[in-house]
């Protein structure tokens, strides 16, 4: 989706979506500890009001939730006042959805069977109002997203040069790089077909990523976005993918040796950690995403 700044009759820097409630503490178990969602900030005292700020810290959209001392009821207006949340992939859904139940929301009949019949899963809070887990649509907008192919790109091996300079950060891990050009070079398993996706937006390449199989085990050996593409779903799309594809030929699991400086994405993506491995470098995060 298209981002557009705000317009010009209305400068506004911030948003905050305040609502009140008489269950302060539930609430905000509800959106911090299931949905996941950081607190910024907490008050009290304030006339009688106390309060706690949850959202993303660096990004300008955040959810307040206030109780006064004399009572702040706060029924949900309808089934159809909706905080809808869009994920990459059903297994992202699934990992929330499975914190909220543990805390005793359990997921609800949409009033709405789009939200349904498009895989969404939906959950109410402690004061009735509804949150939507939506994965992403099967039917992706022209400008939803990276067009993920399979393929091998005529220029991959300069793609294969970008990534064995620019994947590890520090400058000792980059003179490492160039001292074994072998590493992180897409081999002749890599390059397979079938094996290899690329992504594709506004008609250039501009991430590609690769599996490989051995002794029954699934690994992502190769992933790459183009720099002045990152941060957009790229990574994740490829992913998805890979998962899409493997989940069809009845894997269970993708494995990766993670990049330690890109711990913050796989985690995001649904990788949990299952120890180290060894590579040219020394020991490196061993990860885990489930598929089935």
């Amino acid at each position: 989706m298209t981002s557009w700044p705000w317009p010009e009759k209305l400068p506004a820097q911030f948003v905050r979506i305040a609502r009140p409630t008489d269950r302060l503490d539930d609430v905000v178990r509800f959106y911090r500890d299931g949905l996941g969602l950081p607190e910024l900030d907490r008050f009290a005292g304030h006339a009688g009001y106390r309060g706690v700020m949850l959202g993303l810290p660096g990004l300008r959209y955040h959810l307040e939730f206030t109780q006064h001392d004399h009572g702040s009821p706060a029924p949900a207006p309808s089934r159809d006042n909706l905080l809808v949340l869009h994920f990459g992939n059903l297994t992202q859904v699934g990992q929330v959805a499975s914190r909220l139940a543990a805390l005793g929301h359990l997921p609800v009949e949409a009033e709405n069977p789009h939200w349904t019949e498009n895989g969404a899963v939906t959950v109410e809070d402690p004061d009735g109002w509804r949150v939507v887990l939506m994965p992403r649509s099967p039917e992706r907008p022209a400008d939803a997203g990276p067009v993920i192919r399979l393929g091998v790109p005529a220029d991959l091996p300069a793609a294969s040069d970008v990534y064995r300079c620019a994947s590890l950060s520090n400058a000792g891990d980059r003179d490492n790089l160039l001292a074994h050009p072998e590493y992180l070079v897409l081999g002749p398993e890599g390059l397979a077909e079938g094996r290899t996706y690329v992504a594709m937006e506004e008609g250039s390449l501009v991430g590609f990523a690769t599996w490989s199989q051995g002794g029954g085990n699934y690994e992502l050996e190769d992933l790459f976005v183009d720099p002045g593409w990152r941060r957009r779903g790229i990574a994740a799309a490829l992913v998805d993918r890979i998962a899409q594809v493997l989940r069809a030929r009845g894997a269970e699991r993708l494995e990766v040796t993670a990049n330690p400086h890109a711990l913050e994405f796989y985690r995001a993506a649904g990788f949990t950690g299952c120890g180290t491995a060894d590579t040219t470098f020394g020991a490196a995060p061993h990860m885990v995403l489930a598929i089935r």
